[in-house]
């Protein structure tokens, strides 16, 4: 199921994305809107200055925090649809993506360009590569998680219904966020992907609608009468949200407690997480890399996380559900003044009908904007 949970992980950001776009928000590496690019090299052809990382792919269609002359001082570049930075001319500053760049291309405010510090790189704050199962969890409930994930992963097409609701508390104010969304996919294992998600997003007392669909490499999105479109390989949209995730068996290295039960001829499993080895995790992708963000480095306290699934006789996975309280502590780098960002979040997933054909028909791509060009 693992696999089937990065592909809604490539949708769910996707509503905050244009949000934030919508209301002019910074672009913001602690709501994941921006990516960290590590050991790579700028290059300049006619056409302007593109960033080519390691593995020969260039940045594009959004923000990165870029440290090119690997100081371990990382500034932030907006790039175009075919990989071109965005600058201003004549040195002035210019708005690109409705926040200021200069003659650089580097995000400034105030004509001060913005920094984050980034000390280790990627690839090398991975945990450790062999994670074993902890011993709380049952085995035969544990082969029975691994067997329902093996199986639900060759599905070729789904139909899920996932909500999440969540709760964010800072000085005494919070603010609730609920978000429902439906989506269909078809040729998941035959290479021909397509999927169409609708839902709704409820927030400071607004209901926003959204729509987003996949066809022939290309991302649609439509969000409060904003229409874009991105040209976006599935494997490169899967890449860039869940990469960190595929460093580790998240599954094996951070339950426990599994324990394995019966109700109406399906499987129920119910699992614990080990937050020590949760937050361990965690920090080890953003709190290791002693990320400095506008000033405040940032560290995560997960209190609690569990969850709940469903497999089906046919030993699919039919539900899903998960819960989580945690901290979000962002410190002045200068003052060591700390503020505390609370989250409870609930998330839930049903799987209709698994192994069943699932047919819908998509949207149509007219009246989409090209991403890359409303940036400019």
């Amino acid at each position: 199921m693992k696999n089937w949970k990065k592909l809604l992980l490539t949708v769910v950001p996707a509503t905050h994305l244009l949000r934030s776009w919508g209301e002019g928000t910074v672009p913001s590496t602690a709501q994941g809107i921006s990516f960290t690019a590590f050991a790579g090299q700028w290059s300049q052809d006619m056409n302007g200055w593109r960033y080519e990382n390691d593995d020969g792919s260039y940045c594009r269609n959004g923000w990165y925090w870029l440290d090119g002359n690997q100081d371990g001082i990382a500034e932030c570049y907006i790039f175009d649809n075919d990989g071109y930075a965005q600058v201003s001319l004549y040195n002035l500053t210019a708005k690109a993506g409705g926040y200021e760049v200069n003659d650089q291309g580097a995000w400034v405010v105030d004509g001060v360009v913005q920094e984050k510090k980034v000390e280790v790189p990627a690839a090398e704050i991975q945990p450790a590569e062999e994670v074993k199962p902890d011993a709380s969890n049952d085995p035969a409930a544990l082969e029975a998680y691994l067997a329902a994930q093996e199986k639900t992963n060759t599905l070729d097409s789904m139909d899920a219904q996932a909500d999440m609701k969540m709760s964010m508390t800072m000085e005494g104010v919070s603010i609730d966020t609920n978000m429902d969304m439906n989506m269909k996919v078809r040729g998941a294992q035959t290479g021909n992907l397509e999927f169409v998600a609708d839902g709704s997003m409820t927030m400071l007392g607004s209901d926003i609608p959204f729509q987003m669909f996949y066809t022939d490499n290309m991302y649609y999105m439509d969000m409060m009468g904003m229409k874009m479109k991105q040209e976006m390989p599935l494997d490169e949209a899967l890449d860039q949200v869940a990469s960190n995730l595929e460093s580790v068996d998240m599954d094996l290295a951070m339950m426990k407690d599994m324990a394995m039960t019966t109700e109406d001829g399906n499987t129920v499993l119910t699992y614990g997480i080990n937050t020590d080895n949760m937050n361990s995790f965690l920090n080890g992708i953003v709190g290791d890399m002693d990320t400095l963000y506008n000033g405040y480095t940032v560290s995560y306290n997960i209190r609690s996380a569990s969850g709940k699934a469903i497999v089906d006789q046919n030993g699919y996975y039919v539900k899903e559900d998960m819960s989580l309280d945690m901290d979000m502590v962002m410190t002045d780098s200068e003052t060591g003044e700390s503020e505390t960002v609370s989250y409870v979040m609930e998330m839930h997933m049903n799987i209709n009908n698994p192994g069943q054909e699932v047919k819908f028909e998509l949207p149509s791509t007219e009246g989409y904007e090209d991403l890359g060009s409303a940036l400019v």
